[in-house]
């Protein structure tokens, strides 16, 4: 079998082919919803968590004058929503570790031993649980197989009988990034940008033809035939091969499919910026800004959702700050020592977006990244498990 490449080659792969609010004011009052728009019971309530994942410092999002890179959260989702721009990562900055962390509120993986699952219950397996909902309730769509976890934990009475299904994006095999990589280079070579145009798509159209997915994260038939229909239409389509874009299609496809009352998100391109090309770390947040943006489009649009999702959006972890002997934007601490994880790696923020939050409410107190599923949790009318950080649903509605 062909030897698969790992998500920061493919991202290195992928790179080849390659308005502000004005006088709004966040630190203002805050502005409660009509309660008519809040929903009369947590039985109809949908939750969606999305993910920067791969690293999103502040000082390239809430925190730039010009909001640039996130012109949609900034300017159509944040007036509308509670501004969590304090959020703390204490534990290792790794994005498993994180995003673990956030789905079941304790701190994940001390180490970085990501083949098994989580210790404590997720969200999906509590859900699930309480509500004896089926599997095509709880679905993950993550960027890479390091996370393929993350739905599912070791706690007594829970694991896979309660787990999400896991969506991970398409892979290729070594052979045909070595093959994209070869096709870009020499049309580089010849300094001529159609040429290069021509590559990049030839190289699309090998990696799709080329490609395999895994259904080993999906629980039941009903979800791999879902996953087999969306992957064959991925595969004879003729758009992005981005990983990102992917997950949001299939996402959305999943929402009108099988309505699921909780799903996660976890976007991952931006840890392109391992690879030292500012703009391409740029692009990446732009490009997930716009896919956060569809997906918050699309519970407005889909009946089963409009009205009643709550969207709770954050990274999974920042990156180093710019100082002299340090690695910046590239890096997010070491994985091993921890080593490097300064206020650039911990302090990230949350976008609380959906019926009953106030609307342009800035709260700066610090809050540990692990109150999402307490605070998911609570909107959904159910009890999170115990030793989970406390939920701020109080200080959002």
């Amino acid at each position: 079998m062909a030897e698969n490449i790992s998500r920061r080659q493919f991202l290195y792969a992928a790179a080849q082919l390659g308005a502000a609010l004005g006088g709004a004011n966040l630190v203002g009052r805050c502005l409660r919803p009509a309660e008519a728009s809040v929903p009369q019971s947590s039985i109809q309530r949908k939750l969606i968590v999305v993910l920067f994942g791969g690293g999103t410092r502040s000082s390239e999002s809430i925190d730039d004058p010009t909001h640039r890179y996130i012109p949609h959260l900034w300017n159509e989702m944040i007036p509308r929503a509670t501004l969590f721009t304090n959020m703390r990562v204490e534990h290792k900055v790794v994005h498993p570790n994180s995003a673990g962390s956030i789905m079941t509120g304790h701190w994940e993986w001390d180490d970085i031993n990501w083949t098994r699952p989580v210790a404590h219950p997720t969200i999906f397996e509590i859900y699930r649980q309480a509500r004896r909902a089926p599997d095509t309730a709880a679905w993950a769509f993550v960027y890479a197989s390091i996370l393929a976890r993350t739905g599912e934990s070791l706690a007594p009475g829970y694991g896979k009988a309660y787990a999400a299904n896991v969506v991970e994006p398409p892979t290729i095999p070594r052979t045909t990034a070595e093959e994209m990589d070869r096709r870009m280079q020499q049309a580089a070579s010849l300094g001529s940008a159609d040429a290069e145009a021509r590559a990049a798509h030839a190289c699309a159209e090998l990696a799709r033809q080329t490609s395999h997915i895994s259904l080993d994260g999906l629980r039941s038939k009903d979800a791999r035939s879902f996953l087999d229909t969306e992957y064959a239409r991925w595969k004879a389509g003729s758009g992005t091969t981005s990983h990102d874009a992917f997950l949001a299609d299939r996402a959305i496809a999943c929402m009108r499919t099988f309505a699921p009352d909780v799903m996660a998100i976890d976007f991952g391109e931006i840890d392109c910026a391992h690879y030292g090309s500012w703009s391409r770390y740029v692009e990446a947040i732009r490009r997930t800004d716009e896919l956060t943006w569809r997906l918050w489009q699309a519970t407005e649009k889909i009946e089963q959702y409009r009205g009643r999702t709550l969207m709770l959006i954050l990274p999974d972890h920042g990156r180093e700050l710019d100082r002299p002997g340090h690695w910046g934007f590239i890096h997010h601490s070491n994985f091993y020592t921890n080593e490097g994880a300064d206020e650039g790696c911990r302090r990230v923020w949350m976008i609380a977006l959906g019926p009953g939050v106030k609307a342009g409410c800035r709260i700066e107190k610090p809050v540990p990244i692990t109150a999402v599923a307490a605070t998911g949790l609570e909107y959904l009318g159910l009890e999170e498990s115990a030793g989970t950080e406390s939920s701020v649903w109080d200080l959002i509605t």
